[in-house]
């Protein structure tokens, strides 16, 4: 026989009490009372339920395992181990130490055509008001942070850190609970007097992360006032080890995607007029989004002006325009002429830093005035004239080692200037080695050979093949060479200019690489004569004549004079024949580099106008 409750009229067989509404089928239709047992059973549930809601705090909480905090913890709840127990499944905890992972979307929304924004966190350890500003150019600049400590705005929470940090989580324990609403209107009474300081400013809600129970509610209370905006930001990991505040603000407008592209300014020259113009060269372009703590690196090569300069490197909110804004500005030492490779890392909208050279400290400039940049370029670069250069190279001596290390020397110079003039119109090159009058009779030289075969100018990779086939001989004595031979060679090539080179339009240059003086054309004192009678003066005066600077590289006599009578009058000898062979410079080995020289052997660029506050994007050419 269908039995139904009297009550809801549902159908029960078998049964004492309906088991939909517990009213009792048998007897007076009354509804069921719950009996000591269904009591008991209800304590115990909630009892387990309110355990393993402090369980789950206490977790979030995670103080260490030897620690005060632990021990109070452990207290709090009944003796409880905090971590004797794993976290519940679905409870949305994340073991310390997870990356953080952001979703700013809604964020950017946010600050599209807003000129100020407030952020604020409800964090474990305070509530935080960070202000931002909206630049022109859409850079976020970050401003002061308010931070209130939770004691100061809910006394109810006790005094001890770990233990607020469990009540905040949702913990009781022993502790006395936390009257929710008082913890409301505490919250809403601080809103209203924080965000009075910011009238009419749009304020973007930072989420807290998941398991914090009082800050949950702490952020509803703040979403319900109408000028607060609820951000989609996602954030996992242990809250204890996060930053808050001023630090989680500043990680978040980092992921915003850069508003413009993000450049440095330069100087460029035309290479057919000379004219100086600015140059925009992009770092990183516009739209690009980085990751929580990323940071991307971009390499550009700049290059020094005429003369050695501390140029300005101003990195900007895009092209180079009156009222662009300046993101960085920095100086930098760079040798005239020569590339310089930098580094630049971003690190978030407007913040980018150079990563200067190794050993070289930059300090931040002040902001730049664009405008007077970039008006206050040299007009015109004017090229200087072509180089027409001409070795003497003396390939004997006593010291062979001394011998190899000069035509070492000449082949790097060789080779710096074929990598300045790449195309081959800007530089010629010619040489002459030259032996001792004593070497005729050795296996290193035919006799009567005093000179390798000359080579007259050419583009300097052409010079660089014919140096290869050279070999340095070893010499018999070292007071004089066949230098005034090879004087006298070089003094006749002269006549065989560059093709198309006009007088003025070409800067000539004699450079002597040796050890040893020119022999004499008459004996002088106990130096020796040249066997042919040559005079290297008359060689000397006819270079001079053509135009050619006359430099030289060698080894200058140092300390004290020689004890015995002839070695001083060598000595000055030699002292007063290198004076003339080196009237407009002299290097010295060891102290001179090739790199020095041929810095030296460039003819000057001249500028018409003030000189460049900038670094170059092209080398000089």
């Amino acid at each position: 026989m269908e039995v139904r409750c009297p009550v809801c009229a549902t159908p029960e067989t078998g049964r004492d009490l309906c088991g939909i509404c517990g009213a009792r089928l048998y007897g007076d239709p009354v509804l069921g009372a719950a009996t000591a047992r269904d009591l008991a059973a209800a304590e115990a549930a909630l009892r387990t339920a309110r355990h393993a809601w402090d369980l789950r705090a206490a977790a979030l909480v995670a103080p260490g395992p030897d620690s005060d905090g632990h021990r109070r913890l452990t207290a709090a709840l009944g003796g409880t181990q905090p971590g004797d127990h794993p976290h519940p499944p679905g409870d949305g905890h994340t073991p310390a130490g997870a990356e953080e992972t952001g979703d700013g979307t809604p964020v950017r929304a946010l600050l599209a055509g807003r000129a100020q924004v407030s952020f604020l966190e409800c964090a474990p350890d305070g509530l935080h008001l960070t202000g931002a500003e909206i630049t022109r150019a859409g850079i976020p600049v970050q401003g002061d942070t308010l931070s209130t400590p939770w004691r100061s705005v809910v006394p109810a929470l006790d005094g001890d850190p770990t233990l607020r940090l469990f009540q905040l989580a949702g913990g009781i324990g022993t502790l006395p609970p936390v009257d929710r609403c008082a913890f409301d209107e505490a919250v809403r009474a601080w809103l209203a007097a924080s965000l009075r300081t910011e009238p009419g400013a749009t304020v973007v809600l930072l989420r807290p992360a998941p398991g914090w129970e009082l800050l949950r509610r702490a952020q509803a209370v703040a979403a319900q006032d109408p000028a607060v905006r609820l951000a989609a930001e996602r954030e996992h990991g242990a809250p204890e080890g996060r930053p808050g505040g001023a630090v989680r603000v500043r990680r978040l407008l980092r992921t915003l995607p850069l508003p413009a592209d993000h450049t440095l300014l330069l100087a460029r020259v035309d290479r057919h007029t000379g004219a100086v113009r600015p140059h925009s060269h992009v770092l990183f372009p516009a739209g690009l989004v980085l990751r929580p703590d990323e940071t991307v690196k971009a390499e550009v090569t700049v290059y020094g002006g005429p003369a050695d300069s501390t140029p300005l490197l101003p990195v900007l909110a895009g092209p180079p325009a009156p009222g662009t804004p300046a993101l960085a500005v920095r100086r930098l030492t760079v040798r005239a002429l020569e590339p310089e490779r930098l580094t630049f890392a971003l690190r978030g909208p407007g913040e980018v830093q150079l990563v200067v050279p190794a050993g070289e400290r930059t300090p931040q400039e002040p902001t730049a005035d664009l405008s007077r940049l970039l008006t206050g370029l040299p007009r015109r670069m004017v090229r200087p004239p072509g180089l027409e250069l001409l070795l003497t190279v003396d390939l004997g001596g006593a010291d062979r080692a001394e011998t190899e290390e000069r035509l070492t020397f000449v082949r790097e110079v060789t080779t710096l200037l074929a990598r300045k003039d790449s195309d081959g119109t800007t530089v010629r090159a010619g040489a002459v080695g030259h032996y001792d009058h004593t070497d005729y009779e050795t296996t290193w030289a035919k006799a009567g050979v005093l000179l390798r075969a000359p080579v007259v100018a050419r583009p300097p990779a052409e010079l660089l093949a014919a140096l290869d086939t050279w070999s340095p001989a070893p010499g018999r004595q070292d007071t004089v060479s066949s230098l005034e031979d090879a004087l006298h060679e070089a003094a006749a090539l002269t006549a065989r200019r560059p093709a198309g080179a006009g007088p003025g339009e070409t800067c000539r240059v004699l450079l002597v690489v040796g050890g040893r003086p020119p022999a004499p054309a008459r004996q002088h004192g106990v130096v020796p004569a040249c066997p042919r009678g040559t005079d290297w003066r008359t060689a000397l005066g006819r270079l001079r004549a053509d135009g050619f600077r006359l430099l030289a590289r060698t080894h200058l006599a140092t300390g004290p004079p020689a004890p015995d009578a002839a070695g001083r009058q060598a000595g000055r000898y030699a002292a007063e024949a290198w004076r003339a062979l080196g009237a407009d410079g002299v290097f010295r080995p060891g102290a001179d580099s090739p790199q020095d020289v041929v810095r030296a052997l460039d003819p000057p660029w001249r500028q018409e106008g003030p000189d460049c506050p900038l670094a170059f994007a092209e080398p000089l050419r």
